[in-house]
């Protein structure tokens, strides 16, 4: 009897169990059942902001990107723009004035033109090749190509006007130049240069001003130079023109021109202003200063922006 009595109650719990199982009401509520994924979720932070962009990192004057393409054997990096706002210049590529542009095709190739010769009759396109570059020396070479129409040639005014208006002149300037980093803060330039030019048209006076201002002049000369970098920013600079032959290829015959007349020296400073923004400031010497504007030592100035 005791037997089945508990057989009969072991059958009475499992069925209660069962039922309650079945119940929904006997569950606990869904909520409860998940709090910290539903607190992970609305606890989750906010994207950090990106953080800014650090400033452009410039080298010194000598580096690549930032040194000087004037006098040197250097030349303009791959995907370079370099556009030059100057006046008062005395050499044939920014006599008179300058609003030069000049592009970089990287290895060691860039061209260049002065903008502002067209509107006095002038044209030249020089083109650049920095074919040697060691840790010390370095080699490059320049070939222009210059076009002058007197006729057009508005800057030179009643008699002048009459002799440079008969005349049109093709030049060709061809240059060697060598550059040396002696020390960190010393750079040694020197160029020879060779200016070939070609007279058409009725030239017998080599007293035009295309004569004066050394446009129609045959010439060879060395170029030596120093640049003194006096801080990452700032370069102190000295250039002279040591003519070895000048001459005048006029009509009848070829009149030489002495060296009192035409050697020059000029001193300057180029400091980068900002970014690739430069300033040049020049105190030019020489007879060549004293024809174009009236004064044996005579100032020029540029800036120069990179892209």
């Amino acid at each position: 009897m005791k037997r089945r009595a508990l057989a009969v109650a072991s059958s009475f719990a499992l069925c209660a169990g069962r039922a309650a199982a079945a119940d929904p009401a006997t569950l606990p509520p869904a909520s409860a059942a998940a709090p910290a994924v539903t607190a992970t979720v609305q606890a989750a932070a906010p994207p950090a902001p990106a953080p800014p962009k650090p400033p452009a990192a410039y080298g010194d004057l000598q580096s690549p990107e930032l040194s000087s393409t004037r006098y040197s054997a250097y030349s303009l990096p791959r995907r370079t723009w370099a556009f030059d706002i100057g006046a008062l210049g005395i050499g044939g590529g920014d006599v008179f004035a300058n609003l030069g542009a000049a592009y970089g095709f990287g290895g060691g190739f860039q061209v260049e033109m002065n903008l502002a010769h067209f509107g006095v009759g002038l044209t030249n396109v020089d083109f650049g090749y920095h074919f040697l570059g060691t840790r010390y020396f370095d080699l490059g070479a320049r070939l222009g190509i210059g076009y002058g129409r007197g006729e057009w040639f508005w800057l030179a005014q009643g008699a002048a006007k009459n002799l440079v208006s008969k005349i049109d002149l093709v030049n060709v300037p061809i240059e060697l130049v060598a550059s040396s980093l002696v020390t960190r803060w010393l750079e040694l330039d020197l160029a020879v240069h060779y200016d070939f030019v070609k007279a058409f048209g009725s030239f017998d006076d080599d007293s035009s001003l295309f004569v004066k201002a050394e446009l129609a002049v045959n010439q060879v000369f060395l170029r030596p130079g120093a640049r003194v970098f006096v801080s990452d920013r700032t370069a102190l600079e000295l250039f002279a023109k040591l003519p070895l032959y000048s001459a005048v290829p006029l009509e009848r015959k070829t009149v030489t021109v002495p060296f009192d007349k035409t050697w020059s020296i000029e001193a300057g400073v180029r400091s980068r202003l900002a970014g690739r923004v430069f300033g040049n400031l020049r105190l030019h010497y020489g007879s060549i200063a004293d024809v174009l504007y009236g004064a044996r030592l005579y100032p020029s100035f540029d800036v120069e922006f990179r892209f």
